[in-house]
């Protein structure tokens, strides 16, 4: 009987580098699943789901051809907590199921599957792993890794950073791991607790 595989979580606000951690993760042997892009397929192969959301945050966000503008949602949605939780309520029931078929599937692919997502306390899944790691950054370290890598407005950051808990709102079994350091930094911290996890029973 194959032993479950060993389910780890690596969250944070925008710019704290978690997809870059999860990535090394990945560069170790990991299986990353990656909650974004999951969102954005489950988003696009959803009609119905894209109606919905253009009922709720304006029609003119779906061109003559049925496409939804994604950058103009975040706009809409994450201007304040009502559409924050409006979005949630409309976008979750659709996520979740085909997140947990992801992961269902990566853990027969590799013994260590690793979600990268911004919001696990936040759809309350945190019960789906065994490890769960926060990385986290001082707010001027995020702001000028996201303007350097990201075609994002200082005002759409904050507008993305409000619709995730903060580092002190997290509640739960979690490890924090600081990166406001060099991605050298990070990387010695990634290796050790890859060590850490490959040497946990069923992951081997």
């Amino acid at each position: 009987m194959q032993q479950a595989a060993l389910r780890v979580a690596v969250t944070g606000n925008i710019g704290s580098g978690k997809s870059t951690l999860a990535r090394m993760f990945e560069e170790f042997g990991a299986c990353r699943v990656d909650a974004d892009a999951v969102s954005r397929r489950v988003v696009t192969e959803s009609t119905a789901l894209q109606q919905q959301l253009a009922a709720a945050f304006g029609a003119e966000l779906l061109d003559q051809e049925g496409h939804l503008d994604r950058r103009g949602l975040a706009r809409r949605a994450l201007a304040d907590a009502a559409g924050r939780q409006l979005l949630e309520d409309l976008i979750r029931p659709h996520l979740q199921p085909v997140l947990e078929a992801e992961l269902a599937s990566a853990g027969l692919a590799r013994p260590i599957i690793v979600l990268d997502a911004p919001h696990v306390f936040e759809w309350k899944i945190e019960d789906w792993f065994d490890r769960i790691f926060v990385v986290s950054a001082d707010m001027g370290v995020a702001d000028a890794r996201v303007a350097a890598s990201r075609d994002l407005s200082l005002e759409e950051v904050r507008e993305r950073r409000a619709a995730q808990l903060s580092d002190g709102e997290r509640r739960g079994s979690f490890e924090v791991v600081d990166n406001n350091g060099s991605l050298d930094d990070l990387r010695s911290m990634a290796e050790r607790i890859w060590q850490d996890l490959a040497d946990a029973p069923g992951a081997g």
